[in-house]
C-alpha cells in the first residue's frame, strides 16, 4: 500500500510540472490571451438608433431634443415605439416642423420611471399616465394588444433602463382634431380648407367629435368655388357628428343593429346616412364611401375618419328630378324623346312636385309603333300619363302583395300586381326599383303599357298589328274595335297580311275573318289560357265574335289554332302577348284565321 502511495504522489507531481510548463510557455507570447471585457448594456436610445426599422423614430427623437433622455442608464421608461409602417400614414414633415406639438405626440409614447411587460397588462383596459402628462389607455383582448387604432406588433424588447413594445400606427392621441388632420398625411387638405374657412378654432376646441375626413384627392377634385364661405362652413359641418365619439368597431354594429343602414344628424344640422353596400361603408348612397385603411385616429376631442368623397347637405345639393334621371340615362333616350313631344319634361323637372314613374326604357319600347305614337299627340299624352302616379312616392316596399290600384296623371286606374315572382303590371315586369329622385320615385318596366287606349289603337300602337289596324279601319270595323267590350283579340302579325290574299273574299266576309279573331265575353290573358288549356288536357274550343268556333291547343312548347290535317292555321306569338287595352287585350299571333264556313 505505502508503495501504491508513493507511485500515485510521483505521477501527480509529473502532471503538475507538465501543467506549469505549458503556462509559462503560454506566459512567454508575444500576444497573450486576455479574457473578453463585459458588454455595455443597451439603453433603449441604442435599440432604437441601432434599427433601420426606427429610423424615422430616431430622427424625430433626436429632432425633439430626446434622444439623450432614452440614453439614460439609470432611468425607466415603457415605450411604445411606431415602426416605419407606424409613421406611413402620418405627414412626417409637418410634425418634425412643429416642435411643441412634436415633443408631445413623443412623449405620449412613453411611459416614465415604469417598466410595463405585456404580462403586467390586465385583461380590458388599463390606463397609464405618459411623458407628456396625458393619460393613455392601453387594451387587452383575445385578438392582442390595442392603443387607439393601433397595434402593438411586438411585445416585450428589454433594454437596460426599460422596455420597447412596437406599434403599428404612430398615436396622436393627445393632439386636437385640428392637429390629428393636419398631421395625419391623408387628411392635410382637410385640414388647410378648416383654417381657410374660419373653423380651426371650433375643430381645436371641440367636444366629443367624430369627423368623417375627405382625403386629399377629394379637395383637389372638387370644386368649392360656386359656394358662399357660409355654405363652404357647412359643408364640413356636415361632416361631422358632434353628440359621441364613435370609433370604427362601434360604427360597424350600429350598422348592423340597423339593418345595414344608421341616419345620423350632423353638426350642421341636416341628416347623413351611412350603409354597408357589400364590402364598403357609403354615404348618403354614394356621395363618399369609408377609407377602411384610415380608420379610428383618436384626438384629445374625438375622432378622425378618412373618407373618399365629399359629403353635400341635402340644401346645398343640386336637386336631381324625375326629369334630370330620365335625360342622363341612355336608356331611357325613347322615353325622352316621348316626353320632349308631350311637353312633359317640365312638369317632371318640378322640384316641388312628387311623382311615382314606371318608366319603360328602350327595351320597353321596343314592340311598339313609336314614330306612329309620337305622331298622335293626345294619344302620346294619355299614354305617358298612364306611366305616372301624381302626389305619391311609392316604393317598392309600400306595394302589397296581390293587386293594388293606384290613380294615373292620365286620370285613369292602373292595377300593379306583386306576386312570389315579382312586380306586374299589365303584362309588363317591374325590372328594376326604387330609383329615387328629390321630386319622386322611377320603377324601370320593360313594356310600355298601352292600358288606356282602345283595342283599334292599341293595334296601331304595337308594331306587330299595325297592318291588323289598317285592315280593320279598311273594312269598317274601326268603331266595333274601338267601342269593344271586353274583348280579347288574337291579332295576325303584319307579316301575316303582307302575305295572304283576300282579294277573293268580299268586304263583309273580310269582316267576319277579323271577327273570327275575337273572343268577344271576356278578357283572357295569357296566363288564365294556359291555366284553360291545363285544366282541359291541352285544348279549349271558343265561340268567336264572328259565331263559330275556334280551337286552340298546347303543341309541345307552342299553342297553336285551328289544327288539322294540314297543321295549324296560326300560332301564338309567345313574345308579344298580353297588350292591354281600356277595352281588352291583345296577343299577336303568326298565322291568318278563316273561319270554318270560309274553307
Amino acid at each position: 500500500m505505502l508503495h501504491q502511495r508513493t507511485l500515485s504522489s510521483r505521477l501527480l507531481s509529473l502532471v503538475l510540472i507538465v501543467v506549469l510548463s505549458l503556462g509559462l510557455m503560454a506566459c512567454d507570447d508575444d500576444d497573450p490571451v486576455r479574457p473578453d471585457p463585459p458588454e455595455d448594456p443597451e439603453t433603449i436610445a441604442d435599440i432604437v438608433g441601432d434599427s433601420d426599422d426606427f429610423a424615422t423614430l430616431l430622427t424625430a427623437l433626436q429632432e425633439a431634443g430626446l434622444a439623450e433622455t432614452f440614453a439614460d442608464e439609470d432611468a425607466s421608461f415603457t415605450v411604445f415605439a411606431p415602426n416605419e409602417a407606424a409613421f406611413s400614414p402620418i405627414a412626417v414633415n409637418v410634425l418634425l416642423d412643429q416642435p411643441e406639438a412634436l415633443t408631445e405626440v413623443l412623449g405620449y409614447h412613453v411611459i416614465p420611471d415604469a417598466e410595463i411587460a405585456a404580462a403586467d397588462l390586465n385583461e380590458g383596459e388599463n390606463t397609464v399616465e405618459t411623458l407628456s402628462g396625458d393619460e393613455l389607455t392601453v387594451v387587452v383582448n383575445d385578438d392582442g394588444v390595442f392603443i387607439e387604432g393601433s397595434e402593438v406588433v411586438e411585445t416585450d424588447i428589454e433594454a437596460e433602463n426599460g422596455i420597447i413594445h412596437v406599434i403599428d400606427r404612430t398615436l396622436l392621441g393627445n393632439q386636437n382634431l385640428a392637429n390629428t388632420a393636419w398631421f395625419v398625411g391623408e387628411t392635410g387638405n382637410l385640414y388647410n380648407t378648416v383654417v381657410d374657412a374660419g373653423l380651426g378654432e371650433d375643430v381645436a376646441g371641440a367636444d366629443g367629435w367624430t369627423v368623417f375626413g375627405p382625403n386629399n384627392a377629394t379637395f383637389e377634385n372638387a370644386d368649392l368655388s360656386g359656394f358662399s364661405d357660409e355654405e363652404v362652413q357647412e359643408i364640413l359641418q356636415y361632416h361631422v357628428f358632434a353628440e359621441d365619439v364613435v370609433d370604427s368597431g362601434s360604427l360597424l354594429s350600429l350598422i348592423d343593429e340597423n339593418d345595414g343602414a344608421v341616419t345620423i344628424e350632423t353638426l350642421q344640422g341636416e341628416d347623413l346616412t351611412i350603409a354597408q353596400d357589400g364590402d364598403q361603408i357609403v354615404f348618403n348612397d354614394g356621395q363618399a364611401t369609408l377609407d377602411t385603411a384610415n380608420l379610428d385616429y383618436t384626438a384629445s376631442n374625438g375622432i378622425l375618419h378618412v373618407i373618399d368623397g365629399l359629403l353635400l347637405p341635402p340644401s346645398l345639393q343640386e336637386a336631381t328630378t324625375i326629369a334630370d334621371v330620365v335625360a342622363d340615362s341612355g336608356d331611357f333616350s325613347t322615353l325622352l324623346a316621348a316626353l320632349q313631344e308631350a311637353n312633359l319634361v317640365d312638369p317632371l323637372a318640378d322640384e316641388e312636385a312628387t311623382f311615382t314613374v314606371f318608366a319603360p326604357n328602350n327595351d320597353g319600347f321596343a314592340p311598339i309603333n313609336t314614330d306612329v305614337l309620337l305622331g298622335q299627340p293626345d294619344a302620346l299624352e294619355a299614354v305617358l300619363g298612364y306611366h305616372v302616379i301624381p302626389d305619391a312616392e311609392i316604393a317598392a316596399s309600400d306595394l302589397e302583395e296581390g293587386e293594388n290600384t293606384v290613380t294615373t296623371l292620365a286620370g285613369e286606374e292602373l292595377t300593379v300586381v306583386v306576386n312570389d315572382d315579382g312586380v306586374f303590371i299589365e303584362g309588363s315586369e317591374v325590372i328594376e326599383t326604387d330609383i329615387e329622385a328629390d321630386n319622386g320615385i322611377i320603377h324601370v318596366i320593360d313594356r310600355t303599357l298601352l292600358g288606356n287606349q282602345n283595342l283599334a289603337n292599341t293595334a296601331w300602337f304595337v308594331g306587330e298589328t299595325e297592318q291588323l289596324y289598317n285592315t280593320v279601319v279598311d273594312f269598317g270595323l274601326a268603331d266595333a274595335f274601338v267601342n269593344a267590350d271586353n274583348w280579347t283579340v288574337f291579332g295576325p302579325n303584319n307579316a301575316t297580311f303582307e302575305n295572304a290574299d283576300l282579294s277573293g273574299f268580299s268586304e263583309s266576309e273580310i269582316q267576319e275573318v277579323l271577327q273570327y279573331h275575337v273572343f268577344a265575353e271576356d278578357i283572357v290573358d295569357s296566363g288564365s289560357l294556359l291555366t284553360l288549356l291545363d285544366d282541359n288536357n291541352g285544348e279549349v274550343t271558343i265561340e268567336t265574335l264572328q259565331g263559330e268556333d275556334l280551337t286552340i291547343a298546347q303543341d309541345g312548347d307552342q299553342i297553336v289554332f285551328n289544327d288539322g290535317d294540314n297543321g295549324p292555321q296560326a300560332t301564338l306569338d309567345t313574345s308579344n302577348l298580353d297588350y292591354t287595352g281600356s277595352n281588352g287585350i291583345l296577343h299577336v299571333i303568326d298565322g291568318l284565321l278563316l273561319p270554318p264556313s270560309f274553307q
